[in-house]
């Protein structure tokens, strides 16, 4: 669903094939790791340089345990980086007894990116660390550190608040496991003990902020170009609102104009990117798609993406494609994916995915329509809906259009 061009396939499914925007790192990292004091506290140190000059709002270590919960270095520090080494060394923390992965992470332009390598060390009993190692994960971004740097004077400058026992790129050490969470719910079909992380059931008056932005990027009040250059809509937050216990993404035949571009069509879209990130989990969102006859009508869609398209992954709950509600995970690797067969339009229903570590597998009205055992990544991801369109699929468009959600809710093991 991401800035990505498209190919037709037969029976008029469509597959992401490419990035539109891609993100090239400001930051190289030359050396990075983990030492453990006599008092069994640990610290991180590393020395990184800039592709070339930059301004970061924030440098860090970012810890992740086993689980995925999040273990960062405390602190932070904004930094200009230029083409000649840093050294980056991070305060201390007691780590439970345990294996946990590093990496450097970085903010800058209000995005979190993050920076290979990925390695591994493992605190004994005593909470200290042990020898780093490499891990063969992917890079996720998120976190936060401190320390000084040569080039700049060290500041603590907290990560953007975030859901927690989610990896994300924007989540302080200290924030509570299930901020935003309700409770006494458990995702449908999906086998496992869960514990809910994350849930909006829109059930205000206006959209919660603290969860969602109401369009891709951006300022918080303007109209934005869509994630896919395929797309024929853009974004505005006019075209989302909450009501009668639901949030509404409505499609508008209204040509609109961003970045010297006229799309049209005005849409409504929401992500939590800088607000919520998880890695791994069970993802479930009850949605009313807008139909053409039998059909999906649009390009409806729930889906999660990293912050290094593809290289950090996207994995597509679902997304109405010729008529069809479908399913992929995109990678470096490709975006295999298919499509569920019966009638999922017309009506409420729940479309949902358990992503783990090497497989994600789908789940439509609690029953599993899907899996993909390849090309899975590790990295987090932040959530977005929105109800696009593709002009080259007049067929199965409908406009004006309303895309309904009664909830969206995340659990983790």
């Amino acid at each position: 669903m991401l800035a990505v061009t498209t190919t037709a396939l037969a029976g008029g499914v469509l597959t992401q094939t490419d990035r539109a925007e891609a993100s090239t790192p400001d930051v190289v990292v030359d050396s990075l790791s983990v030492v453990s004091a006599a008092n069994g506290k640990s610290k991180a140190t590393a020395t990184v340089h800039g592709a070339r000059t930059v301004k970061l709002q924030a440098l860090t270590v970012a810890v992740r345990s086993a689980d995925g919960a999040n273990r960062d270095f405390p602190g932070a520090v904004s930094t200009t980086l230029g083409t000649g080494p840093t050294t980056f060394t991070s305060g201390s923390r007691t780590f439970p007894a345990g294996t946990y992965t590093y990496y450097v992470a970085y903010k800058v332009h209000d995005h979190w990116h993050s920076v290979s390598p990925v390695k591994s060390f493992t605190a004994g009993s005593g909470g200290g660390a042990g020898t780093a190692t490499p891990a063969p994960t992917a890079s996720t971004p998120s976190g936060t550190a401190t320390g000084t740097t040569p080039a700049a004077t060290a500041s603590s400058t907290p990560a953007p608040a975030a859901t927690a026992s989610s990896p994300a790129p924007s989540t302080p050490s200290s924030a509570p496991a299930t901020t935003g969470a309700t409770t006494g719910t458990a995702p449908v079909g999906i086998p496992g003990t869960w514990h809910q992380v994350f849930g909006d059931e829109f059930n205000g008056g206006s959209l919660d902020t603290s969860k969602w932005n109401a369009n891709w990027f951006g300022c918080a009040t303007c109209v934005t170009k869509p994630p896919n250059s395929a797309e024929g809509s853009a974004y505005s937050p006019s075209q989302v609102s909450v009501g009668d216990g639901s949030l509404h993404l409505k499609l508008a035949q209204q040509p609109t104009t961003v970045g010297g571009k006229t799309y049209p069509y005005v849409s409504g879209l929401v992500t939590s990117n800088g607000k919520a990130q998880f890695t791994y989990g069970a993802f479930e969102a009850r949605i009313h798609t807008p139909s053409s006859g039998s059909q999906m009508a649009n390009w409806p869609s729930f889906w999660a993406d990293g912050q290094n398209w593809p290289t950090d992954g996207e994995l597509d709950v679902l997304e109405g494609l010729g008529g069809s509600a479908c399913y992929h995970f995109h990678s470096t690797a490709g975006g295999p994916g298919g499509c569920a067969s019966g009638t999922y339009s017309g009506g409420w229903h729940t479309f949902g995915a358990d992503w783990k570590q090497g497989s994600v597998t789908y789940y439509y009205d609690g029953k599993q329509v899907g899996q993909i055992t390849s090309g899975i990544t590790s990295a987090p991801m932040y959530l977005i809906l929105n109800n696009a369109v593709n002009p080259s699929h007049s067929g199965t468009n409908v406009a004006p259009a309303d895309m309904q959600v009664d909830y969206v809710r995340v659990w983790q093991h």
